[in-house]
């Protein structure tokens, strides 16, 4: 078993899937590792969400709750939820439960057998994505490998050390955990892939390939491009997030 494990999950509008995503994330995670936390970053959600993330924090001490008032989008949350985690480890899964939360237990045993960071890959995304979010999805994973790293899918869930992480990225919008990845295997931590379940979406609306989005994809791939080349990677900064509220345990 791992030591200690963190389940991130970013949330915005998941009312309907949120409470079964954390219960099931602390159902499973207790089958893999000593200890865990749940960590879930509610963006700005107006239908419930939040309310629903404050009452599991109160019934439990190892659910925590980040929240913002005003949504930032997902790669503000994931970098929220990233410096936020307190454990060894770090498995990063949606709020939507297009993965089984039992994808945990394959990515897992990966790292028991000497990964430092896996990728679970989606070997049905033809028959779940449209043919727009197949051709985003494949630019990604060819953006990724042509920049060196030895696994694709990227976009999809993720165990791995934290220090993988919180890696510092210059990517400031959906392409930061592929840079991640990118970075992680330049520094020569072993990375590994699984195949993983994938389902459609039942419930909430899919914005991460929004054009506007990708367009902000594709210049952080040539800033992350142009970094690698100059050999001195800064990090994106760290903003000052006064709204960012922390909630844990609230009675």
């Amino acid at each position: 078993m791992l030591e200690s494990l963190s389940i991130v999950v970013p949330a915005y509008n998941e009312a309907p899937t949120i409470e079964s995503v954390v219960l099931e994330a602390l159902s499973v995670g207790a089958t893999v590792a000593t200890t865990i936390e749940v960590l879930v970053c509610d963006d700005g959600s107006t239908d419930g969400t939040y309310e629903v993330l404050r009452r599991l924090a109160g019934s439990d001490p190892t659910v925590r709750v980040l929240h913002r008032p005003a949504n930032r989008g997902v790669e503000a949350s994931l970098r929220a939820l990233y410096a936020a985690v307190r454990l060894e480890y770090v498995f990063f899964t949606s709020a939507d439960r297009q993965w089984p939360m039992t994808s945990l237990i394959p990515l897992a045993q990966a790292i028991e057998a000497g990964a430092d960071l896996v990728v679970g890959t989606r070997c049905n995304k033809a028959e779940v994505y449209s043919a727009y979010r197949r051709i985003v999805s494949s630019i990604y994973e060819f953006a990724v490998q042509r920049l060196g790293v030895p696994v694709g899918d990227p976009g999809s869930i993720k165990l791995g050390r934290t220090e993988c992480f919180r890696i510092p990225v210059v990517s400031r919008g959906v392409f930061s955990d592929g840079e991640r990845l990118v970075r992680a295997a330049r520094a020569r931590y072993r990375l590994a892939s699984c195949p993983v379940e994938f389902h459609p979406r039942r419930s909430g609306k899919a914005l991460g390939a929004r054009p506007g989005l990708v367009a902000q994809a594709a210049l952080d791939v040539l800033r992350t491009s142009a970094s690698l080349v100059v050999g001195r990677p800064r990090p994106t900064p760290s903003e000052p997030e006064p709204d960012l509220v922390h909630v844990s345990s609230v009675r």
